[in-house]
């Protein structure tokens, strides 16, 4: 049987952290640019710190020296810009401990002091990071006055002798301290010196290795937080002279734009890619990726898969009904649909196969097919795709098409609500195409798509504020109009009761006006979910669409990756 573990040597070791910086310095140590950005607060940063000071552990760092590999790095570290490498080979990849390295690297060694920190932006002090050698804590520097301060010792000067000399000097020059202060405050210091440049960490380098044994260890490693992409594992490992993979994303991805769907997920851009360049979409091989003719392929398929998600998008806002990602239930939907469309090639889509597609798009959104399909059901997915683009239609193309994706009862109308969950999208969604949105409180129409793509706007109103109980946190107490009218919209409500048309366009009824009117949560909660419920019956019915009867109503199941 073949090894499960990398072909690489791991050596565990202990380097202190004034070494570890000095190989920062002189580019021993890069950030690949598979790592996503820095993204620690100034709170992470001061904790991590105060760990140091207090002699915890913060951690073990992995390192990979990859041999005979050429990977992109970061430009920058933190706040500073990175090193040039003055080593001939040894080069050190950061795996994990990004954020922790950049953290001590860019408050040890920023070079910002009172000068600039008029001109400092909030981004830029937060690096600015000092000890209170009074309060005996870890503080942020803010004002050119704390740097006059002779009771805080900024850590950029705890490792630069000149800034160390200074700083002494400066508070051997105070005439309103004592001198037994002075000294407690400069034993307070000394230690504080002590403790960075000798804190000990944890480090692993993992030697030579190809580019999935990287991707495997660092795929391990980052199961909890934001997990590293494909699309940038991919990126930084292909990037050759003449064809950078993350242009050719920037590319595809910016032909989505007017469609409302430019910020889908990049990974569903690179499967689109890779499908189109005739490689593994659903396991890329990440060492392959750097062959001339893989790279070649990808190239060559950029215009094609452009064109086909093109398409793709076209559909879901002219026959479907909406444009933006933000709502999209699953994103390999988008994926599939620009297979379809691939193969179908230019000819103008017939009315069978639109409606056949806009079936499948309800169905596996309603059903959460994506959310439990493996790898072999996406490539199963993929050849019924194609099978079906290639078909000439019938009734026998058709069910075998429907036999692959319609294959279990929809979800009941969920108890909870979380955007995260493509059933809660689809709720969303029905809403938005069954009928034109009528604000009763401006008498505007919504555009709901709008409404969901704006990050400032998407988070939705309650109608009854929260309560804690499980009715309050029933999709039936949001309602799909903007934040600007506040929070929780009852009372606003309650004052345009005689707009019955635009509350009927939210599925509100005699029954939850009523419940509105009375301020009964409970009873308007139920009224509305049984109406919503009916509305979708309705709306799905034309498409032969039910549904379960028998399944149990759950909680929202988060079930999409979003920031």
């Amino acid at each position: 049987m073949a090894s499960q573990f990398p072909a690489a040597s791991a050596r565990p070791d202990i380097i202190s952290l004034d070494v570890l910086l000095k190989d920062v310095d002189e580019g021993r140590v890069q950030i690949p640019k598979f790592q996503r950005p820095y993204v620690w607060s100034p709170q992470m940063k001061r904790e991590l710190f105060q760990s140091v000071l207090s002699g915890y552990p913060i951690g073990s760092l992995l390192f990979w020296e990859p041999r005979d590999i050429t990977v992109q790095t970061m430009d920058r570290i933190g706040p500073i810009a990175a090193p040039a490498s003055i080593a001939k080979n040894g080069v050190s990849l950061v795996l994990d401990g990004h954020q922790r390295l950049a953290t001590l690297y860019g408050v040890l060694r920023h070079a910002e002091g009172p000068e600039q920190i008029k001109k400092a932006n909030q981004e830029q002090l937060s690096w600015l990071i000092g000890y209170d050698l009074e309060k005996e804590e870890t503080r942020q520097m803010r004002l050119p006055e704390d740097f006059s301060d002779p009771r805080v010792l900024p850590l950029r000067a705890v490792l630069r002798t000149a800034e160390w000399i200074k700083f002494a000097r400066l508070l051997d020059a105070q005439t309103d301290i004592s001198d037994e202060k002075k000294a407690i405050y400069l034993d307070r210091a000394d230690a504080i010196q002590r403790a960075i440049r000798d804190y000990r960490i944890a480090l692993t380098i993992m030697r030579d290795g190809n580019v999935d044994d990287a991707v495997a260890i660092f795929s391990l490693i980052n199961r909890s937080g934001k997990p590293m992409t494909s699309d940038q594992m991919a990126v930084a490992l292909t990037y050759q002279e003449g064809f950078n993979l993350e242009d050719a994303l920037d590319y595809v991805l910016g032909e989505l734009d007017e469609f409302g769907f430019g910020d889908i997920s990049r990974t569903v851009a690179l499967q689109s890619l890779l499908h189109g360049a005739k490689k593994n979409f659903v396991k890329p091989n990440f060492d392959n990726l750097r062959q001339e003719n893989t790279r070649d392929a990808l190239k060559n398929a950029v215009p094609e898969v452009a064109k086909s998600l093109r398409e793709s998008a076209k559909f879901l806002n002219k026959s479907v009904g909406f444009h933006t990602a933000k709502l999209l239930p699953y994103a390999l939907q988008l994926f599939l649909l620009g297979v379809f469309f691939r193969v179908y090639g230019p000819k103008p889509l017939s009315t069978e196969f639109e409606r056949a597609l806009i079936k499948w798009f309800w169905a596996t959104s309603f059903e959460g097919w994506f959310a439990s399909a493996n790898s072999s059901d996406i490539e199963k997915a993929v050849r019924a795709m194609e099978t079906f683009a290639n078909s000439e239609g019938g009734a026998d193309a058709l069910k075998s098409f429907e036999a692959v994706f319609i294959d279990r009862p929809l979800k009941p109308f969920p108890r909870t609500f979380d955007r995260r969950s493509a059933r809660i999208r689809a709720m969303l969604l029905v809403q938005i195409v069954r009928t034109q949105l009528v604000d009763p409180i401006t008498g505007d129409d919504v555009d709901g798509s709008d409404l969901m793509a704006d990050p400032n706007r998407r988070d939705l109103p309650y109608v009854f504020r929260p309560a804690g109980n499980m009715h309050s946190r029933s999709p039936a107490n949001r309602i799909l109009l903007p934040r600007s009218h506040g929070s929780a919209v009852r009372d606003h409500l309650v004052n345009s009761l005689a707009a019955e048309d635009a509350l009927s366009s939210f599925s509100i009824n005699e029954q939850a006006r009523d419940a509105l009117k009375r301020k009964n949560l409970d009873d308007f909660v139920r009224a509305r979910e049984a109406e919503l419920g009916r509305h979708e019956e309705e709306f799905l019915a034309q498409f032969s669409l039910h549904i379960g009867e028998d399944i149990e109503r759950s909680d929202d199941e988060i079930d999409i990756d979003e920031d």
